[in-house]
């Protein structure tokens, strides 16, 4: 992770003769309670060469001194704090909102940025009008691989990439850690959807900027260091609750009708026998022997039976979301099923 310096807090509009040749990015910083991961991540952002952004914080209600932290040594920042935690999806839809921004540049609070980021993003989404999204290359600490881009098989189960790679690939959907997005296509695909709260609202949106003939991307040369989980443990929520109806949600909404009835249950029937694998094992042994197929490596949340109830039963009770939802995806498609396999955007194929 490179050494930050000292910083000028005045600097972040950044170089006024350039400003106007190149398109405004809206970068859009999501926080709560993390006074001590912003101020590592504004400082990286202060020594950004691209000459023309602004900076939002969307704050869920901090109780840490975040806000005030960030207007006392940050002041061009423009923030705006919620009377409540909010989750992910939904402060990013204010965040939006308020942007005036030709390209919205969603970012973790717990980033640390390299100086071309930006600019490797734009470049590449500005000369190619068929992709809606670019991701970061995103790297640990340590420099190692956090993620290469999300892929989505053929039931919608979702893994993370950590493949090396030097050029520029298509994603199934880019990570909200450091994602790049048109507003134009941001808007018309309503924003992140809300009713996720937190944990795959970013698949969810790139799989529809798919489905309308948008491509999604990933650009090794935008490098971005991620701590990864720092916000999410600091929020008092079921984080797998969350995880499993927003994926049984997808499921229900992204493929066509049919699709959405046979995958969805076929992925129940996986995920129940893994069930009652773990917890037979933990009855016998004490302890849970995870074996290494896909789906077990992939479902990503923590395996319980109050999260499979508790799922259903909130996908039980908003059939009207899900119908809507549902409807407007396949009326606005582009893209079938079949052509996003044909294309390896859904795939089994691991990458």
């Amino acid at each position: 992770m490179p050494k930050l310096g000292a910083v000028d807090k005045n600097i972040f509009y950044g170089m006024d003769d350039r400003k106007m040749s190149q398109p405004l990015v809206s970068v859009i910083i999501i926080n709560y309670n993390g006074r001590d991961l912003l101020k590592n991540c504004f400082e990286s952002l202060s020594k950004i060469m691209y000459p023309n952004v602004e900076i939002i914080l969307i704050d869920n209600n901090s109780s840490d001194g975040s806000v005030a932290f960030t207007k006392e040594n940050f002041p061009k920042i423009i923030v705006h704090k919620l009377d409540d935690n909010k989750g992910f999806a939904e402060p990013n839809n204010i965040g939006a909102s308020l942007a005036t921004g030709k390209y919205l540049l969603f970012l973790n609070n717990d980033t640390t940025v390299t100086e071309n980021f930006i600019t490797e993003l734009v470049d590449v989404i500005e000369n190619d009008e068929t992709i809606g999204i670019c991701q970061s290359l995103l790297l640990k600490p340590d420099g190692s691989i956090d993620s290469s881009g999300d892929f989505i098989d053929d039931l919608g189960v979702v893994y993370n990439s950590k493949t090396q790679v030097d050029t520029i690939r298509e994603i199934s959907s880019a990570r909200g850690a450091s994602m790049l997005i048109r507003k134009t296509l941001f808007d018309e695909l309503g924003g992140f959807d809300e009713k996720f709260f937190v944990s795959f609202e970013d698949v969810d949106l790139g799989w529809r900027a798919w489905i309308l003939g948008y491509r999604t991307v990933i650009v090794p040369k935008s490098i971005v260091y991620h701590l990864g989980g720092s916000t999410i443990k600091k929020i008092n929520l079921n984080i797998a609750f969350h995880g499993f109806k927003n994926q049984l949600a997808m499921k229900i909404t992204n493929f066509e009708p049919s699709l959405a009835i046979k995958n969805t249950i076929v992925f129940f029937v996986i995920y129940g026998l893994r069930e009652i694998r773990i917890l037979l094992d933990y009855a016998i042994s004490g302890t849970t022997k995870m074996s290494s197929t896909k789906y077990e490596k992939n479902i990503a949340c923590k395996p319980s039976i109050k999260v499979i109830v508790k799922s259903l039963a909130w996908i039980m009770s908003n059939p009207k979301y899900l119908y809507q939802k549902q409807r407007i995806v396949n009326q606005n498609r582009v893209n079938s099923t079949r052509d996003l396999k044909k294309m390896n955007i859904l795939s089994n194929m691991a990458r």
